[in-house]
């Protein structure tokens, strides 16, 4: 009747991350200067925007040097996001903190990475910082500063 058409035409205007339960993405993102990544977080969503969870991924880092071969990374982070509005279109912000193995230089890199985005249907556009502290043998690697930006859909 009315009512189910109601409902269903409200549905479509509402934001994925006010939806409560289990959420998953995927997200293919560029860390300028050099880096691909392929990353999927899968948490919670509390209903009210808030996303809690906690992804893997893979990215290669293409050095500057076309001689040196690319390093491959394996991340494995926690992941905090929260949309502001509930809209087919919300802003939001997002933090993901974690660790990636460097499979090439074999070291850990950990991170922090703050971000702000825009979410739209399934899809969100975000672009962020990222601070990056290297541990190779025991040793202190190089601290990085990167941007990212990224493109995800949300299951």
């Amino acid at each position: 009747g009315d009512s189910n058409d109601q409902k269903s035409s409200s549905y479509v205007g509402t934001n994925v991350n006010y939806r409560k339960g289990y959420r998953a993405d995927v997200e293919l993102s560029c860390i300028i200067p050099h880096t691909w990544a392929i990353t999927s977080s899968h948490g919670y969503s509390f209903g009210n925007g808030l996303y809690v969870g906690g992804g893997a991924g893979f990215s290669a880092e293409f050095l500057p040097d076309y001689n040196t071969m690319p390093s491959y990374i394996a991340p494995v982070f926690a992941d905090l996001k929260y949309s502001f509005i509930n809209r087919l279109a919300s802003p939001f912000v997002n933090l993901r903190t974690g660790a990636s193995y460097d499979m090439t230089n074999v070291g850990i890199r950990y991170f922090v990475a703050p971000s702000i985005g825009v979410d739209i249907a399934r899809f969100a556009i975000k672009v962020g910082y990222e601070y990056q502290v290297g541990v190779w043998n025991n040793s202190l690697g190089v601290n990085r500063h990167n941007v990212v930006c990224g493109v995800a859909f949300t299951f």
